[in-house]
């Protein structure tokens, strides 16, 4: 009978329009798969190098407030950073920190980027520092490579590199090379007259 049963009509209809859906379904998956081809390189790419951009910032950042405190207070202060450890302070030297109000860093604010207040230790042990505040770097770092003018007092302390703020607002020159655990590696450099650092990532 020409035009078939009404019922099966319908059901041809509705088979079809299951079939149009499927095929749509299909060609959002493809598109999304595409899509993530391309968009996965670069997020790993941006992932493999957050620890050391994180890195960066923290030696920056703490190389800044070391500069103004060294002109607020009028004394030398030093950044320290303990290769074996990875720990990195600041402070001035033991016999002539200035506790003077306005000289004093703002702890609320490191703390908030999750410094430490560095409490009370030895002279020793912090190469005669009074470590005011510190973070350690992620243990899956290497500091493969630091160069600067190296003063005979650096000397006793092999584990540490010291880099020293003055109170004219100028600095020891460093050149720090750290490399994470696939062996990708990023460079920072210091202008000694303005402490501005400079980073950039080595193939």
């Amino acid at each position: 009978m020409p035009g078939g049963h009404p019922a099966e009509n319908g059901s041809l209809k509705q088979n079809r329009r299951a079939a149009f859906t499927l095929i749509e379904v299909i060609l959002v998956v493809v598109v999304i798969l595409i899509i993530s081809a391309i968009a996965l390189p670069s997020f790993s790419s941006s992932l493999k190098g957050n620890k050391l951009r994180t890195t960066a910032r923290t030696i920056s950042r703490m190389s800044r407030y070391a500069r103004g405190m060294a002109i607020m207070r009028e004394q030398k202060m030093t950044v320290v950073l303990n290769h074996e450890t990875l720990e990195i302070y600041l402070g001035g030297d033991l016999a002539r920190t200035n506790s003077a109000s306005d000289g004093e860093l703002d702890f609320q604010a490191f703390k908030n980027l999750g410094y430490t207040d560095g409490g009370s230790a030895s002279s020793a042990q912090n190469a005669g520092i009074e470590k005011e505040v510190y973070k350690f770097l992620p243990n899956d770092l290497n500091i493969r490579k630091f160069d600067k003018e190296w003063r005979e007092e650096d000397d006793a302390f092999q584990d540490l590199y010291l880099i020293r703020f003055f109170p004219n607002g100028q600095c020891e020159k460093f050149e720090i090379e750290i490399e994470d655990d696939r062996g990708t590696a990023i460079r920072m450099e210091n202008d000694p007259i303005s402490g501005k650092i400079t980073s950039e990532f080595l193939q």
